[in-house]
């Protein structure tokens, strides 16, 4: 799974729009796709499709994969069973500027766990870098108004959004370990059964509790997209960037989440560009560039 470390950016950057694109998504359909529904057939499709399209050596991987078990199910259980079935939830209770404030958390958080199991060490300029791409993701998300940040309200959508985030920094963690010797697919596809499988039983339920999903055009093209794009090629960047760059580098790129929301809804939804979209966007862009050339020093 490994690849450059230049293929490696390119593949966390078109991550960050995929990944935008799903919280929007997400959130413009919440009340046409149930959450646990949302997520079992996203997984499910892309599983299906996984295998008819890429034909994975299942035959020759599956002993490697069956070696490490236990390690293969809490990795599809943390990042795929648990982080995107919590992200739906949320966004069912909160907005998608909450849910983008809290991922920023992330990169502190991956860079702590991998300090914690890996010694890696944390310096001062990579602490830096996340701080000023912390400041300007915050100055879009304000719109540079200090007021708006103390105006903002969290509530029951953002805990589960916290939860949410510790499981995927999990993943994270326990994708480095992840079997060497394995195609990329195979190791996908079994993610993605694991966690359609675990997500069986709450779909139902949902389904029994008269939760339905809308099967009219615009629910199901969403569903489309997520399939195809948060679910298959984002989560065949990511893992590909974990294991080329490490858990720190790789979670710097959560700082680009809001501003690719924000680049995505100036473009699709209309909304104008301001000065404070061009100076969050330069904060990160320097943030994240001091702390990814600490990392490769």
């Amino acid at each position: 799974m490994r690849v450059s470390n230049k293929i490696a950016y390119i593949y966390l950057f078109l991550t960050m729009i995929f990944w935008a694109g799903n919280s929007i998504t997400a959130r413009m359909f919440a009340d046409d796709l149930p959450p646990f529904q949302h997520a079992f057939w996203r997984w499910f499709i892309a599983s299906f499709l996984i295998l008819i399209i890429f034909r994975p050596p299942l035959k020759k991987d599956l002993p490697i994969i069956w070696k490490n078990r236990w390690l293969v199910f809490w990795i599809a259980t943390t990042g795929i069973g648990a982080y995107n079935t919590m992200l739906y939830c949320a966004l069912n209770y909160t907005t998608v500027s909450n849910v983008g404030l809290l991922q920023t958390t992330l990169p502190v958080i991956l860079c702590f766990l991998e300090w914690l199991f890996f010694r890696e060490k944390i310096t001062k300029i990579q602490m830096t870098g996340m701080m000023v791409a912390t400041t300007g993701v915050l100055v879009v998300i304000t719109k540079a108004n200090l007021t708006n940040l103390v105006n903002l309200t969290f509530n029951f959508g953002d805990l589960i959004m916290v939860g949410a985030i510790l499981a995927y920094g999990v993943f994270s963690l326990l994708i480095r370990l992840s079997p060497a010797r394995i195609n990329q697919w195979s190791f996908l596809w079994v993610l993605f059964v694991v966690g359609a499988v675990e997500l069986l039983p709450f779909q139902f339920f949902e389904y029994q509790a008269g939760n339905r999903m809308n099967v009219s055009l615009g629910p199901m093209l969403g569903l489309a997209y997520i399939v195809i794009g948060p679910a298959i090629f984002a989560y065949k960047f990511y893992t590909s960037a974990v294991v080329t760059l490490g858990v720190s580098r790789t979670g710097l790129f959560f700082y680009w989440l809001p501003i690719v929301s924000m680049v995505l809804a100036i473009l699709i939804l209309g909304e104008p560009l301001q000065m404070h979209h061009i100076f969050g966007f330069l904060l990160v862009v320097c943030g994240l560039r001091l702390g990814l050339n600490q990392r490769e020093t």
